[in-house]
């Protein structure tokens, strides 16, 4: 699992969940808008693995956001499930995160904001 050229948004909202998940910061950094890493990123990390690693949430894709205003040329909103160790629903709702064309990266798409 790994950020190639090229990925669609769905695409990279995915991988940011699986690669946190699977405790990859090198490659997960690869996931977040080159202006959003350093004490963004970080704590986004340390949040995510806290849940993680503590509680043993897990998370997985549910939907994209379809109102014109979240979906356009450049920029993507999706929902996660976060889920418990027994694989119920965990918190108030759906986890949001943002993917926007990054413009430092080439035009890749990539997390603006990420949740947890």
């Amino acid at each position: 699992m790994s950020v190639k050229p090229g990925l669609g948004p769905k695409e990279i909202a995915i991988l940011h969940y699986q690669l946190i998940m699977e405790n990859n910061k090198e490659e997960w950094l690869k996931t977040v808008m080159k202006q959003r890493i350093g004490i963004s990123s970080n704590q986004w990390w340390k949040t995510g693995r806290k849940y993680i690693d503590k509680k043993g949430w897990s998370y997985k894709f549910r939907h994209e956001e379809t109102r014109p205003q979240f979906k356009t040329e450049t920029s993507r909103k999706f929902f996660f499930y976060r889920l418990n160790e027994k694989g119920e629903e965990q918190g108030a709702g759906p986890v949001p995160i943002i993917i926007v064309k990054d413009p430092d990266n080439n035009d890749e798409w990539r997390v603006k904001v990420s949740s947890w």
